[in-house]
């Protein structure tokens, strides 16, 4: 993705490169410019391109975006630099959320980040056309809840990248998290592909179908002896595919 920050100023540049490290550490890492180059565990430039040929929208014109658990705002800041009107980010992490403001501000990329809670989630934040989870579902404890709230402020799409077993024998299951999972205790469930399928239908969405995994790490196990997911992007519909 390229941001477009031209910045000619030597003293303007060393500012910004003081900002954003004093914003540390970062998830989400954005290649800002030859000069500005945020370094992060999540590449979002990597994983864009997968999802772009698993089916992520290319194009976002005049749509009404709610990015939830937006991290700092890599998906956000797509949305709108696709088209979207109305972009909306909400994340329970204040820390992201400031590293999201700051880079709107930057980038001057009008998209509204909220500090809040997936499980808040309701109409008081408007109706959306769209609706990105990328990163989120495994992180929450109560996910059909959460699913069913989304569909209610959901007016079309929503777009699921998240963690998935691989094995095809557990795609109509989820594996429940007990204890760290990747050195993590914030990770609560890995849902088989059918499985999540089930649960965005059942949460209101009239159909939902997993796109296929861009990462399958077949027959590794993390540190704590789980066997490690795939990642893949899962998309759902209220009114058919």
């Amino acid at each position: 993705m390229n941001w477009h920050l031209d910045v000619e100023s030597f003293e303007e540049r060393q500012r910004i490169l003081h900002d954003t490290a004093i914003l540390g550490p970062w998830y989400q890492s954005f290649d800002l410019a030859d000069w500005l180059k945020i370094g992060a565990v999540h590449d979002g430039n990597s994983v864009l391109g997968h999802l772009d040929a698993l089916g992520f929208p290319g194009d976002f014109s005049g749509k009404t975006v709610l990015d939830v658990g937006c991290n700092a705002g890599y998906y956000s800041f797509v949305a709108k630099r696709r088209g979207a009107g109305r972009v909306v980010g909400v994340e329970l992490d204040d820390h992201f959320v400031r590293q999201a403001q700051y880079l709107s501000r930057l980038l001057r990329i009008d998209v509204d980040f909220l500090h809040n809670d997936a499980h808040n989630v309701d109409t008081r934040l408007g109706n959306f056309d769209m609706i990105i989870c990328t990163g989120l579902m495994y992180h929450i404890p109560d996910p059909t809840t959460v699913l069913a709230r989304l569909a209610a402020v959901c007016a079309d799409t929503i777009l699921i990248e998240s963690e998935f077993l691989i094995d095809p024998g557990l795609t109509h299951m989820a594996r429940f998290i007990e204890g760290p999972y990747r050195g993590d205790s914030t990770n609560w469930w890995i849902y088989g592909p059918k499985c999540l399928e089930d649960m965005v239908r059942a949460a209101g969405f009239q159909e939902a179908q997993f796109k296929g995994f861009y990462f399958d790490p077949h027959g590794e196990e993390t540190e704590e002896g789980i066997p490690r997911g795939g990642r893949g992007l899962l998309i759902g519909r209220k009114h058919g595919m």
